[in-house]
């Protein structure tokens, strides 16, 4: 390309005058090449898509008679003088090449195999490339494209690679294992990528983290003190095996019994253990710890301007009240009796029903109905305020008495002392009332109003004090009330309001459809009927002839042998409910939640946003069931997989610190033995499980942990599966 050729032409006849073309171009072209009427033949300047062309001498007296030649146009022909190194052994090697006419296009070729290649002068190029043959090796450079040409080889020699030096084990994490399920870390040099960890003889699934650390899970049913030999054996073609590096099987520990008892009591007494909460029923018991509970003086609940307020204070209440067991009673009461900010959307219409139940929480059941039937919070969410009696355009509202009966106090079905069903001659369910029984009870309850200045008629809400009585507003007539009790005529509203809650407090339903209730919030969903009438005979009788203690009643749940059973049976427990969950990890880890909570927001989505169930029945149904399953469990109903994944986004915002103005965590003990799996998997078991996560999960972690690259990570990982685990999502 670029150079030039003189051509000539003898020509016999007269004129002996000839025209010069290229490729039938008279004189030629930039494309393929110009040539001069005395015949000098110049190439262009990039070789034409077919190298070759053809000059052409044409007589000018005799146009049919010509001569011809055809000119190769090539690349600069490169030249490969020397190698650096000449000689090397088999495998990967990078080599500078030098040499001349060397173009940025320029190819290396090894035993004609192209190498990658970077151009560095018309000199100079460095080539990569592997080769396993020792031997001879011919290196050439070329000059590619239209045109291409190829150097003289030059002759490296491939030398034999040096025997590789064996993996070698310096340490294995954790250096001692129990019986069972666990995870190894191997530390060590020359590990490779296909590297094999074999445990007590037998391959094991490995993960290749570098060059200076393996993982791989294990098993073992071995004797204490047994040593079981750890080695890796790299891979073929170089295959070599390390050194053996023994690991020591550990006694089982005893789980710490009296952690496990005070863990599983702040579960069910509290919204779970803090640090400082365990320590102190570890010194004083869980009598003492109890008993101290149930005389702490209520932590006051203010009502504050907005909704959003009230509901971050709400949860920094459940986290930080100093009387859990009084708070816990709270949100197990609101579960039964049940007000929702979706209809009462202020503060004043919504947060006094919250002091009604914490003033009556350890008091009697009966004196909390009267208090929530002549609430205004609850007459406007049930309708019983400005209910008066039949008239030509009214009729009473029906829906309080019908949720007192159903929800509150006695339920659909007539019950046995233990909670079950009582059943007709036919093995049927009997129901304990009717609609007529409604609408006698209806009657009962007209005639109450909101405060205000109308003094013998309706006011409209008001939410500054209980519901007033209106005599001219209620129906005076005689009413049928359960199990042949009646109402007589010409009876005052408050008169007709007590008798009724009289009767269904009275009501033989009433004991066990609250205890079974009760026992469901703060133990198990699937109590056994022992463990429902034993609580619901406290109900009827606390040992000094009164009937509702709900203090005695809590006390009894608390301390029942079935709740203070601690070796986890197959149906025993309950699932922890978002709210519920995310309280007790935070207060696990010693952590705070905010009075002024920005997140509130993201119970929504799982189903559960702060004082606001999504009807009179709660966030769920007491009666639902597990699907496929004839257990209990009513947390399950609003446990889909996307409220799982929901739940689990927010205990990433926690564990990360991402949320730390309104959720924060404190993982400065985790992070204190983040380098150390084994102690850092034993540190969550210890805070979030007491001291007996099982083995699969400790593996599971354990593996998860050894993944990470940092120690912030590792933290992060083994608290967060520990967290979403089913062994803490369970309250067992």
């Amino acid at each position: 390309m670029g150079a030039t050729r003189q051509l000539s032409a003898y020509v016999s006849v007269s004129p002996n005058t000839i025209v010069w073309s290229v490729n039938g171009i008279n004189g030629g072209n930039s494309t393929y090449g110009t040539i001069s009427a005395s015949g000098l033949y110049a190439a262009p300047a990039a070789a034409p898509p077919d190298n070759v062309v053809t000059v052409r001498a044409t007589s000018t007296a005799f146009a049919a008679k010509f001569g011809s030649a055809s000119i190769a146009i090539t690349q600069k022909v490169p030249w490969v003088w020397s190698t650096n190194p000449s000689s090397f052994p088999a495998g990967t090697v990078t080599l500078n090449v030098n040499g001349a006419a060397f173009v940025p296009t320029t190819i290396i070729k090894a035993g004609g195999q192209a190498w990658a290649t970077t151009y560095v002068s018309p000199t100079s190029l460095k080539a990569t490339g592997t080769v396993n043959a020792t031997g001879p090796l011919a290196i050439t450079a070329t000059n590619p494209g239209n045109g291409a040409v190829t150097s003289q080889p030059f002759m490296a020699t491939v030398t034999a690679p040096p025997p590789p030096a064996p993996p070698t084990i310096s340490s294995i994490n954790p250096s001692s294992v129990q019986a069972g399920a666990f995870s190894l870390t191997i530390l060590g040099s020359g590990f490779v990528a296909g590297s094999q960890v074999s445990i007590g003889g037998q391959a094991a699934a490995t993960t290749y983290v570098s060059a200076s650390q393996l993982t791989a899970p294990g098993s073992t049913n071995a004797a204490v003190g047994t040593l079981i030999p750890v080695t890796v054996a790299n891979p073929a073609p170089n295959a070599a095996t390390s050194n053996a590096f023994s690991i020591k099987v550990a006694a089982t520990p005893a789980p710490n019994v009296s952690k496990i008892k005070a863990g599983r009591f702040l579960e069910q007494a509290a919204f779970g253990p803090t640090p400082a909460e365990m320590d102190k029923i570890l010194q004083m018991g869980t009598d003492a710890w109890l008993d101290q509970q149930l005389t702490m003086a209520e932590t006051p609940i203010p009502v504050p301007a907005s909704m959003g307020e009230a509901r971050g204070q709400y949860l920094n209440r459940l986290a930080h009240a100093p009387d859990q067991v009084r708070q816990k009673t709270i949100w197990a009461l609101g579960q039964i009796i049940v007000v929702s900010s979706n209809k009462n959307n202020y503060p004043a219409e919504y947060v006094p029903y919250l002091q009604i139940l914490s003033k009556h929480a350890f008091g009697n059941y009966r004196a909390l109905l009267r208090e929530i039937a002549t609430s205004p919070q609850m007459g406007k969410y049930l309708d019983m305020a400005n209910s008066i009696k039949p008239g030509p355009t009214s009729q009473p509202n029906e829906n309080f008495v019908r949720e007192l009966k159903q929800l509150f106090t006695i339920g659909l079905y007539q019950l046995n002392p233990d909670g079950s069903n009582a059943l007709d001659g036919q093995g049927k369910p009997i129901p304990t009332y009717s609609q007529n029984d409604i609408r006698q009870f209806a009657l009962a309850a007209t005639g109450w109003t909101y405060p205000g200045a109308n003094a013998t008629g309706i006011n409209w809400e008001n939410f500054s004090g209980p519901l007033q009585p209106r005599p001219t507003l209620h129906d005076t007539t005689a009413k049928t009330l359960l199990n042949g009790a009646t109402l007589p005529p010409g009876q005052t509203p408050d008169q007709d309001l007590d008798g009724f809650l009289d009767n269904l407090f009275l009501h033989p339903n009433t004991a066990p459809f609250v205890a079974t209730r009760l026992v469901r919030a703060f133990a198990s969903s699937n109590a056994s009927p022992a463990f429902i009438q034993r609580v619901a005979a406290v109900f009827v009788n606390n040992g000094a002839n009164v009937r509702g203690d709900l203090k005695a009643v809590v006390k009894a749940i608390l301390t029942d042998p079935e709740a203070r059973q601690d070796t986890a049976t197959p149906n025993q427990g309950r699932l922890k409910d978002p709210i519920y969950q995310t309280i007790a990890l935070t207060r696990a880890l010693n952590g705070q939640v905010s009075a002024s909570n920005q997140r509130v927001y993201l119970f929504v989505g799982m189903g559960q946003m702060p004082l606001t169930p999504n009807s009179v029945f709660g966030f769920y149904s007491p009666m639902y069931r597990i699907p496929g399953s004839a257990l209990f469990g009513p947390e399950f109903q609003i446990y889909s997989p996307t409220e799982a994944v929901l739940r689990g986004n927010l205990f990433q915002e926690i564990l990360s610190g991402y949320a730390a103005g309104d959720f924060s965590a404190d993982l400065t003990p985790f992070q204190a033995v983040a380098g150390n799996t084994a102690q850092l998997v034993d540190a969550v078991d210890d805070v979030l499980t007491y001291g007996r996560m099982g083995s699969p999960l400790r593996a599971a972690i354990a593996k998860a942990v050894d993944a990470q690259n940092d120690n912030s990570q590792r933290v992060f990982t083994a608290l967060y599966l520990g967290a979403l685990s089913g062994q803490y999502a369970v309250q067992y």
